[in-house]
């Protein structure tokens, strides 16, 4: 049920207005390897829903965590959190290694849209009001 969700989560993605990716840091707590508190502690890429400032947001990820044990060295999640100006402060769950997860980073819009002249150099729009007036 859980990789269904994660599978819709991301098929979905692609339909929103404007996502951005992000990177950053994240840690996952419970469950720990060793006596150490940096087996937790990983480096997250994510795709956000939007790329609007002071908005809840919502994000699919993976991340790599280089101090846990050999098995447990990547981990896939599905968060929520709020995103800043350039940053987001997410909470979530890791499917791989089944725990829970916080993560912050930088955010960057994904530049989706086309170019909005699609005609050469020096041909005008149609919809350009030079090219309406004789």
């Amino acid at each position: 049920m859980k990789k269904i969700i994660f599978v819709s989560f991301i098929s979905l993605s692609s339909l929103i207005a404007s996502p951005a990716v992000m990177g950053g840091i994240t840690y996952n707590f419970g469950g720990s390897d060793s006596n150490s508190s940096l087996t937790g502690a990983g480096a997250t890429v994510k795709v956000l829903s939007t790329s609007k400032e002071k908005k809840p947001v919502l994000a699919a990820g993976v991340s790599y965590y280089p101090w846990a044990s050999e098995d447990k060295k990547f981990g896939v999640d599905v968060s929520a959190g709020y995103n800043f100006k350039k940053g987001a402060v997410m909470a979530g769950w890791d499917f791989l290694k089944n725990q829970p997860s916080v993560s912050l980073g930088y955010n960057k819009e994904i530049n989706t849209k086309e170019d909005d002249n699609k005609f050469g150099a020096g041909i005008q729009d149609a919809r350009c009001a030079k090219s309406k007036t004789k």
